[in-house]
């Protein structure tokens, strides 16, 4: 192991999101990376954590859904945020080989996200979170350990989003 190594490992884990309010919990965490020959990191392993146990009739749902996250579904998530910073409803990794978030706001102020796994169990769990000025700076915050994490720099945040 090499000391770049050790200070990637030192990054981990990390929360690539984690949307949070009323009980509920969706994250993205991040436990491992796989390296290529020359030592840049391919992907990260992870996990989608949900704790969804404030649903109707006194039903909830908990999981652990194990996925994989590339540098290219990093800068994906990146967008993701700008748009929900914009107002946009916006998906990520929609229609590709892996587990995918649709968010769609319910009024200024309340996120709905839903997890749909759709390379094992084929199954979605939905919930709605609030959102706030906070909620976003802890977003950036969070996208910026994992650029971090992958050795990267980010790229400048949208211009509308910064208006």
């Amino acid at each position: 192991m090499t000391s770049q190594d050790a200070v990637r490992l030192a990054k981990l884990p990390c929360e690539l999101f984690r949307f949070e309010g009323d009980g509920n919990t969706v994250s993205l965490r991040l436990d491992s990376l796989d390296h290529r020959h020359d030592g840049t990191a391919v992907q990260a392993r992870g996990t989608f954590e949900i704790d969804c146990g404030s649903l109707s009739a006194g039903r909830g749902v908990r999981g652990i859904l194990p996925t994989f996250v590339s540098s290219e579904d990093v800068d994906a998530w990146q967008k993701v945020l700008d748009s929900l910073d914009m107002g946009y409803d916006v998906a990520w990794r929609e229609n590709l080989r892996a587990d995918e978030v649709h968010l769609r706001w319910e009024g200024d102020d309340l996120l709905i996200v839903s997890v749909r796994d759709r390379m094992g169990l084929l199954t979605e769990v939905t919930t709605a979170v609030p959102v706030s000025d906070e909620w976003f700076d802890d977003a950036y915050h969070r996208l910026e350990r994992v650029y971090e994490v992958f050795e990267r720099r980010s790229p400048p945040r949208s211009e509308v989003s910064n208006a």
